[in-house]
């Protein structure tokens, strides 16, 4: 093993180490984020993030596709292949004439892909999955005691992350078949405060999942091509280690135990995608199917439903004929929350634009993107928020010769 290979290692496991606990942190105000396991982290940038997060029937040279474990057979052969991206978001709220607003930001991509045979890619990755941060603060006349008020508070903070381990074969010069294999882990801690008083519940989930995907070329040239992807994810149990803690700072009363919370689980996904590459364009079309049926609400007023999400994504190749070439970036997307709150429905619309451009033999990609939340009535919260991404994709030689 040389020297570099040795170092190159070494970076990506100090890496994951230091980036782990970064992507558990919360990264929403979003109230709505107290129900469930927290608002789902949909994007989690990579070089295409100006693209709208597209690409399940995308395969390109450069590409560490995390939508499809198929979908990464054109990585460089000769080269580990690192992707490393930071995100951030303003989000303005508001809600029966009073208004709000947050500014987060965290790393939200870490991965490695390399050739480990000659028809074998391997990717190894860490990424946000959900998140968790809300503060409302709710007044409540005491039954019985005619203009006088007590003041609740209800807090919440964390999320979950995931690391995956992607395996992709390639069966033929059209097919490719993939599977992702990981954890996912994270703890999510909620509060109530009433005067004095504080109840603490810690709930820290962990469980296995995994998911497979297809691809296939129909018409391929050094200059075309045209292929569908297609992926699938079974609904998997998330298991958990539940803390409640009760204190009372007027008095010595306290309570710290174990308790028990409903079973919830892992929606089932399917995906289903388009591309198309030519000279100038790369054009993708993604369609999402979450089902999350399995899980049943703890609350009276909230609702599981299954969500449809339909995402379109452009790229313009600015120098076709380089090797390397500044892109330019365009998506679209329309989906519904996997929350249904008091017979309320929430859609996002979502536009991103993006830019690509190569620094030697690496790429810097910085995306923006605008989310619009659509509510089915006035008395939901309304969030706008704008995002910024940026990823840094680079590789490091692992011989002077192709594996063979």
């Amino acid at each position: 093993m040389s020297c570099s290979l040795r170092i190159s290692r070494l970076l990506l496991l100090c890496s994951l180490c230091w980036a782990t606990p970064l992507l558990a942190q919360n990264t929403t105000n979003l109230p709505t984020s107290m129900y469930g396991v927290g608002e789902l982290c949909a994007n989690e940038g990579g070089r295409y993030a100006g693209m709208g997060n597209v690409g399940i029937g995308l395969n390109r040279l450069g590409f560490q596709n995390t939508l499809n474990p198929a979908a990464i057979t054109r990585m460089d052969t000769i080269c580990f292949t690192f992707d490393v991206g930071v995100g951030g978001s303003f989000s303005y709220y508001s809600f029966l004439g009073d208004h709000s607003y947050n500014f987060t930001g965290n790393p939200n991509r870490l991965s490695v892909g390399f050739r480990a045979l000659r028809h074998w890619y391997v990717m190894l990755g860490v990424a946000p999955y959900s998140s968790v941060g809300y503060a409302i603060r709710t007044n409540e006349e005491i039954e019985g005691m005619p203009n006088s008020y007590a003041t609740s508070l209800f807090e919440g903070s964390g999320g979950l992350y995931r690391v995956y381990l992607t395996n992709a074969f390639v069966l033929s010069p059209r097919l490719s078949v993939g599977f992702n294999a990981g954890v996912l882990l994270g703890t999510i801690t909620q509060s109530e405060t009433q005067e004095s008083a504080v109840v603490k519940y810690e709930n820290s989930n962990h469980t296995f999942y995994g998911d497979i995907g297809v691809h296939y070329e129909f018409f391929s040239t050094q200059q075309e091509h045209f292929s569908i992807g297609a992926m699938f994810s079974p609904a998997m149990p998330i298991g958990y280690r539940n803390k409640l803690t009760y204190s009372n700072s007027s008095t010595s009363e306290g309570v710290d135990k174990k308790y028990h919370s409903r079973r919830q689980y892992l929606p089932m996904h399917i995906g289903v995608g388009l591309s198309a590459i030519t000279w100038h364009w790369i054009w993708a079309a993604d369609y999402n199917y979450v089902d999350w049926s399995k899980n049943a609400s703890s609350y009276t007023s909230m609702l599981y439903q299954n969500q449809h999400k339909v995402s379109l994504g452009a790229t313009y190749i600015i120098e076709p004929r380089m090797p390397r070439s500044k892109e330019l970036m365009a998506g679209l997307g329309y989906y519904n929350s996997y929350i249904d709150l008091k017979k309320g429905k929430m859609n996002y619309l979502e536009a991103n634009v993006g830019m690509s451009f190569p620094i030697r033999y690496s790429f810097l990609s910085i995306a923006a993107g605008y989310r619009k939340q659509i509510n089915s009535r006035k008395n939901l919260m309304q969030e706008d928020r704008i995002t910024l991404n940026a990823n840094f994709t680079f590789g490091e030689r692992i011989s002077r010769s192709k594996l063979r």
